[in-house]
């Protein structure tokens, strides 16, 4: 199957994909606009929003060669990869928690944190590294890791955590999100071993421009609802927006306090920490207004990130700052 010459038609359209994938910065920042002019087209959608998770999933995943990826270059990266990942979906909702409690945060802001930092990064992780010039093997590695992680730890610690207010227990919670996950890898493994290695190898800016579709498909239906939402609380709103903005940039931004830079390795594991896939709890939990709005209004900065962290990228490397 793998040897299959594409037609002309196939042509054009891999040709299409290829150049829509060399533009995928703005791309990605024009497809939130894209969601909010379709309202009607998000609404269709809302209903299949977990299977676009597990899309999302399947077609990152499909680039990845699972079997080697699933012993990730060795046991000493293994561990690094599961203590980053650890990190990312247990320590950091336990400290947001904590501090946003201590803050005296209203509960719904709670709970953005709370499933925010307990999800995984998002499932292109690895290709907005790539897009930025950092370190997309560790970015690939670190997801996968807390990919298995998320649904084991970091849904059950999100439902203890918030206790009543959680609408799911931490079991079915982690089912509910496994399944999205686990669906998108056994997607992912049969058109790897339809299309080929070699094809997907050298589909490598197609596939750019299919993830920037993909994704615009996967934003639409968290846009469900958000225009009535966003004029009943635009306070709430304009909360959400700088908190999300904050959870995806912050990360980068200590980083080059910290270290004088934010080389590829360093970038790589902030791109990670700050894009996180808090939609897969959109999709596993019961509608919720507010909920909704954060995680729509998060989508925002996410899209904006490999625009405005590569040119922060760029900024710490003329000032010869870390270089991973």
């Amino acid at each position: 199957m793998s040897g299959v010459r594409p037609g002309a038609a196939g042509r054009v359209l891999i040709g299409a994909l290829a150049w829509l994938g060399g533009r995928a910065r703005w791309a990605l920042a024009l497809s939130a606009l894209v969601a909010l002019a379709a309202p009607q087209l998000a609404a269709a959608l809302r209903p299949f929003l977990p299977a676009l998770v597990a899309m999302v999933y399947a077609l990152a995943m499909t680039r990845i060669d699972l079997r080697a990826a699933a012993r990730l270059g060795g046991g000493r990266r293994a561990a690094r990869a599961f203590a980053a990942a650890a990190v990312m979906v247990g320590l950091a909702p336990l400290a947001a928690f904590g501090a946003a409690r201590a803050a005296g945060a209203p509960p719904d802001v709670v709970a953005a944190l709370v499933y925010t930092l307990a999800a995984p990064p998002i499932a292109s992780a690895a290709g907005f590294a790539f897009i930025m010039g950092l370190d997309a093997a560790l970015a690939l590695e670190v997801t996968l890791a807390a990919s298995i992680l998320a649904p084991l730890a970091g849904a059950p610690l999100a439902a203890w955590l918030l206790g009543a207010a959680a609408p799911v227990g931490g079991l079915e919670l982690a089912l509910r999100t496994g399944a999205m996950i686990g669906a998108g890898a056994l997607a992912a493994a049969l058109l790897r071993r339809l299309l080929g290695p070699a094809r997907i190898a050298r589909s490598g800016p197609a596939f750019d421009g299919l993830t920037v579709l993909a994704m615009t498909v996967f934003i639409m239906p968290l846009f469900d609802g958000v225009g009535a939402t966003l004029a009943a609380a635009p306070g709430r709103a304009a909360l959400y927006l700088a908190l999300g903005s904050a959870l995806i940039l912050g990360p980068y931004l200590a980083l080059r306090r910290l270290r004088g830079g934010a080389g590829p390795r360093a970038g790589a594991l902030a791109l990670t920490g700050g894009t996180r896939s808090v939609a897969i709890y959109l999709a596993a939990l019961p509608p919720d207004p507010l909920f909704g709005l954060f995680v729509a209004l998060y989508q925002i900065p996410m899209v904006l990130s490999p625009l405005a962290l590569s040119r922060l990228a760029r900024r710490s490397r003329r000032g010869g700052g870390e270089g991973g």
